[in-house]
């Protein structure tokens, strides 16, 4: 049986831009690991890093049709983030237009978050609620009845075999695109080859504009061995010499970050690893200089917070668990130990107020000038809870034009006018 996965385009809605592999959507990697080991011939698409069409429409149409034409899957995969909900429309009609008996399963965050609408809006055969590592060979295995699979997730990820991005060009990401969207990052090296990695899934917080606030799944995360087994196999595959920690909450405690940076040093001693890193994590974490040091020592340049707001009302509104001090603090230990912090102010929360902006202004102008703090809008994206808090007050009656229409334009849940 062969099986065809295929990730989004990057800004599909604004008419498509390249996608770097530090972007790569590890979910697709890890079920081209899973199908490939349970002896299933997989192919990708990655529509990403394509030039020479007027849209990105154009180009979806024509490498799409190619693809199907030329290798005839059994079954196709997408999905994705709410935000590539045209993409998949779009992706998902061509499909049925050209070979209409072929299974669609469409999982991610846009349909664990919003099941039963994503499902009978664009109608895939399967809609995957949640982790479709494993879930995803059951499907082509068994071929259910077509509808909603709700998956249980991995407890144990040491399980799970590394991410293969292979069926999705890396090599070519690598070689030629590492700086197609360095907007994202600021990286150590004049020719980067930035490698991403997942340490850990989910996380234990609830933030009211986070996804993961109706979500079940809990947080787990991979033994240190177990993460240098997949540096050490991918470092000698790729070569890469940036790597990019994509968890949310990466280091929870000194501990955990104690271990991972004197394995790197073992790594770095015995295999001669070459590669630089940075994650994110939670104020919680309260990291010490002494530790940030060795992090330092082992090759990382770059940590960021997830502050959102320098207003405690604010940050008390969306249920952050910090306190504006907390990060002043980071930004005091990454100067210590000469690494960079990043971080980044969301404004439009309910409880903004131009008091509050003005708060988090002056934070930015203080503090921003020797980080990398973006400044962005807040919005309410389905499965948060300021989502849920919209609907309720029937701001987005229409679902399926909010949808079509998503971070066109900001979403006013403050009292401040327009």
């Amino acid at each position: 049986m062969k099986i065809l996965l295929i990730p989004p385009t990057f800004h599909y809605k604004d008419g498509g831009a390249p996608l770097s592999c530090s972007d790569f959507p590890s979910g697709f990697g890890y079920m081209a690991a899973t199908l490939k080991q349970a002896g299933y011939a997989v192919t990708g698409l990655n529509p990403n890093n394509l030039t020479g069409y007027a849209s990105a429409k154009f180009m979806l149409q024509d490498v799409l049709t190619k693809k199907i034409k030329e290798n005839i899957p059994d079954l196709i995969g997408l999905g994705g983030l709410c935000t590539d909900y045209s993409f998949l429309k779009d992706a998902i009609n061509l499909i049925r237009s050209i070979n209409p008996s072929i299974p669609i399963v469409l999982g991610g965050q846009i349909v664990t978050n919003d099941a039963e609408f994503i499902f009978q809006d664009l109608l895939p055969n399967y809609a995957v609620i949640g982790e479709a590592d494993e879930a995803i060979v059951d499907i082509v295995r068994d071929m259910p009845e077509p509808g909603i699979i709700k998956t249980v997730a991995p407890e144990n990820l040491d399980s799970l075999p590394f991410p293969d991005y292979e069926p999705f060009g890396i090599k070519d990401m690598l070689d030629n695109h590492s700086m197609d969207t360095r907007l994202l990052y600021r990286y150590s090296r004049p020719n980067p080859r930035p490698f991403n990695l997942v340490a850990s899934r989910s996380c234990p917080y609830n933030c009211t504009f986070c996804v993961h606030q109706h979500r079940s799944i809990p947080y787990r995360a991979r033994s240190i061995d177990n993460i240098m087994e997949e540096i050490r196999v991918m470092y000698e595959k790729y070569e890469f010499n940036i790597l990019i920690i994509l968890d949310e909450l990466f280091a929870v405690s000194n501990k955990r970050m104690l271990d991972f940076c004197n394995a790197v040093l073992v790594g770095k001693e015995k295999y001669h690893w070459d590669f630089d890193w940075m994650f994110q994590t939670h104020a919680s974490a309260r990291l010490t200089l002494p530790v940030l040091k060795l992090a330092k020592q082992a090759g990382c340049f770059f940590f960021s917070y997830g502050l959102e707001s320098a207003s405690e009302k604010v940050l008390k509104s969306m249920n952050k668990k910090i306190q504006v001090y907390d990060v002043i603090d980071a930004i005091k230990l990454a100067r210590e130990s000469k690494i960079g912090f990043g971080a980044n102010l969301i404004f439009g929360d309910p409880a903004e107020t131009e008091e509050t902006w003005a708060e988090s202004l002056a934070f930015w102008l203080k503090y921003g000038q020797e980080n990398m703090i973006f400044l962005a809008n807040l919005m309410p994206y389905p499965g948060s809870k300021l989502f849920a808090d919209c609907q309720a007050k029937g701001m987005f009656a229409d679902k399926k034009s909010y949808y079509e229409h998503i971070d066109e334009s900001a979403v006013n849940m403050t009292s401040i006018p327009n």
